[in-house]
């Protein structure tokens, strides 16, 4: 009876051990946790050459808080170095966030937030497609990403109609060079029919070893008339090399700007004067011209001054 009595006992003291066991469980194992989410707020995209655009990312935790958000382009992370080259500016919430690649997710928003990067398509040529992604990551390494593509596209309008390379003007030089006939790219004589734009000459007044105005006009008698591009009016991308259509170069003189220079009464080659000149001609100053329902744009590639003789001139390259 002794020993019936201690092993039932025996069995309740078990019993109650594991019941009391029970009550106390550890937190559940997740041996699969449900990943982040993201989302984007637009689709593929097509731009122009430069142009900016701005997409929205809304990314959710799964299981885990967040911990970083990363720019992929081509399928490679963007250095961190290089993030400012894609991106100009990240908000959330309205507030302004450091520009970072990864991007790191602080604790007021690890439980989901929206992310808005503002952007261009670095260095992305006119037909190729490149492919953008974000990936979410979170505390346990889940991660998610969403892509859409950008194909760069030709700007609507007309295309140019020609390019030219290295036009000579030289009024003081070749007898006859004096003009430029932009339709062609050759000198001409300072009022010929076919010029457009002349050189302004010397001031005889000045050592000959430094007498060259380096001052151009349009040629007035030709119906021409000659301005500088306002670059605050045009696209931040606005170059010469990236003028691809006419109507960028009628917007560029629709916009422009008279010219500046001084024509002042002086003894000078060209006697005319109180004309509208351009200031002296440096290296990569922009022009351009009308005329009649011809517009062109014209960038100094060259200025070679000379010391004491007559081979002073300047290239430019054209377009129209």
């Amino acid at each position: 009876m002794t020993k019936f009595f201690l092993k039932l006992s025996g069995l309740a003291f078990v019993l109650a051990l594991l019941i009391a066991t029970g009550c106390n469980t550890d937190d559940p194992i997740i041996d699969n946790p449900l990943g982040p989410e993201i989302s984007l707020g637009s689709g593929d995209l097509e731009l122009l050459e430069g142009e900016a655009f701005s997409v929205s990312i809304t990314v959710a935790p799964g299981d885990n808080p967040l911990s970083s958000l990363r720019l992929l382009v081509g399928g490679a992370s963007v250095p961190a170095a290089s993030i400012s080259d894609y991106v100009t500016k990240i908000t959330s919430g309205g507030e302004d966030i450091l520009q970072q690649n990864p991007l790191g997710i602080d604790a007021s928003r690890e439980n989901g937030a929206t992310y808005v990067y503002e952007m261009v398509p670095f260095g992305q040529l006119e037909g190729e497609t490149v492919s953008y992604s974000f990936e979410v990551t979170d505390k346990a390494q889940e991660k998610a990403s969403v892509s859409f593509d950008i194909t760069i596209v030709a700007p609507p309008g007309t295309p140019i109609e020609k390019e030219i390379s290295g036009a000579l003007l030289n009024q003081a030089g070749p007898a006859g060079t004096g003009g430029l006939d932009l339709d062609a790219g050759t000198g001409t004589g300072s009022n010929a029919a076919e010029a457009e734009i002349q050189d302004e000459g010397i001031d005889l007044n000045l050592s000959t070893a430094n007498n060259w105005r380096r001052q151009i006009s349009a040629v007035d008698a030709n119906g021409v008339s000659l301005r500088t591009p306002d670059l605050t009016k045009l696209p931040e991308n606005f170059s010469f090399e990236n003028i691809t259509i006419k109507e960028q170069i009628k917007e560029a003189y629709d916009t422009g700007l008279a010219l500046a220079g001084s024509d002042a009464a002086c003894n000078c080659s060209d006697d005319v004067s109180g004309e509208e000149v351009s200031e002296p001609v440096e290296v990569g100053d922009m022009f351009v011209v009308k005329k009649g329902d011809v517009y062109y744009i014209i960038v100094a590639t060259a200025v070679n001054v000379t010391d004491g003789n007559n081979n002073d001139s300047y290239q430019f390259d054209i377009k129209y």
